[in-house]
This record gives C-alpha cells, sequence and structure tokens, in this order.
C-alpha cells in the first residue's frame, strides 16, 4: 500500500484481500487496529491529520501484529533460500544462519525513504530485472543480490512496492555469522534488530 496515493488500490481489489484475510484469519484486522489513544499518538508522530468527519483510527498506521511478523519470517526465509539458488545453483544449507531485518512503509512517511537501504548502497551486487509477460515489475517487486566469491556470505535486500521493504543476511558455515551477531548482542545487551530465520546456535526471535 502507497502511504501517500491510493495506488495501493488501483486494481480495485483491496477489499477483496481484507474479506479474505478476516475470512482465513478471524481476528486479525481487529488486532490490527490501534486503540484510539494509540492512534492519536502515532498520527501526531507521523503528522497525519483526519479530515472533518474522520477519526484518528480511520487514518492512521495499523499495528503490526505477531501473525504477519511470523508470516515476514517464513516468507523471507524461502525468498532468501530461492534466491540464493536462482544465482548459485546451491541449495543454502540447513546449518547455515539467515537473519533479517524489515521495516513497513512507515519508515517512508518518517523519513521519506528506507533508511536502511542507504546505509547498504555502497555494497556490490545484481539487480536483475524483473519481468513477467513482458512487462517490468520494478514498481511491484525488486532486490538487490551481493554475494562474496565463495558464496558462503550474502545480503539480500527486497523492496515490495511501497509497502515494506527488508533485508537478509546469511552465511553457509556455521558459527560465523553467529559469532558476529553474538559480539554485538554482548556489547550491547540486547538481543539487536535481526530476527533469525535460520540458525543453530542463535536463539530464535521473531522481529
Amino acid at each position: 500500500m502507497d502511504p501517500f496515493t491510493e495506488a495501493g488500490d488501483r486494481d480495485g481489489k483491496l477489499n477483496g484481500l481484507m474479506h479474505g484475510v478476516h475470512k482465513q484469519f478471524p481476528g486479525l484486522l481487529q488486532k490490527m487496529l490501534p486503540s484510539a489513544v494509540e492512534a492519536r499518538r502515532s498520527n501526531r508522530e507521523f503528522g497525519i491529520s483526519p479530515d472533518p468527519g474522520q477519526t484518528h483510527q480511520e487514518v492512521g498506521v495499523v499495528n503490526v501484529t505477531d501473525e504477519m511478523r511470523e508470516a515476514v519470517c517464513v516468507f523471507a526465509r524461502k525468498l532468501a533460500k530461492g534466491t540464493y539458488y536462482l544465482h548459485t545453483q546451491q541449495s543454502f544449507p540447513n546449518e547455515g544462519c539467515l537473519l533479517l531485518k524489515w521495516f513497513t512503509n512507515s519508515d517512508l512517511l518518517l523519513d521519506g525513504r528506507y533508511t536502511t537501504f542507504d546505509l547498504l548502497q555502497h555494497m556490490a551486487g545484481e539487480v536483475p530485472p524483473i519481468q513477467r509477460s513482458g512487462r517490468y515489475l520494478g514498481d511491484q517487486f525488486e532486490y538487490k543480490l551481493s554475494l562474496s566469491p565463495d558464496s558462503d556470505i550474502l545480503a539480500l535486500q527486497a523492496i515490495f512496492g511501497k509497502a515494506f521493504g527488508l533485508v537478509i543476511f546469511g552465511c553457509t558455515i556455521p558459527g560465523k555469522l553467529e559469532a558476529s551477531i553474538e559480539r554485538l548482542r554482548e556489547q550491547n545487551q540486547n538481543d539487536g534488530p535481526f530476527a533469525v530465520l535460520q540458525s543453530r546456535s542463535l536463539r530464535n526471535q521473531i522481529e
């Protein structure tokens, strides 16, 4: 969903998708709605003002639920493994490590861009054109894959229109990436920003 325009529903399928979500996951849409106090506070943070007759809950950002976090993690793990195989013709090993950082279009409202991508723009990588039936799909999905010379370390950056984006770091060598994360956790005294998609040693964490 584009937070600045109605482009997210330009095909007119949004209502149908919402009905489908409600049917498959009863109660999820209600959990996504913030309370009146939460909506007013977040709208103030994002500079959102309701039109006359609208409430803060109707125009503000929604909550990210545990179900949504779990779904993103499952999707991200499959995306990373599929992309790795596509570019290397090798399966990403089950003993390897995959870490995820993802972000929603609330970043666009606050900063006008995804700042995480700015931090990684210096990394060399491949950005293949994605087409379907001769149509370029860069406005819907785009990714950049960076691989080490031996293909044992990867960084995958992906963006899905103006809805959300993600970064996945991975290493096929057991313990190599985990050691760096453990040092960061010890230095910062917290789990850090990454969700653990796959690891034999790191404690699982859903971001």
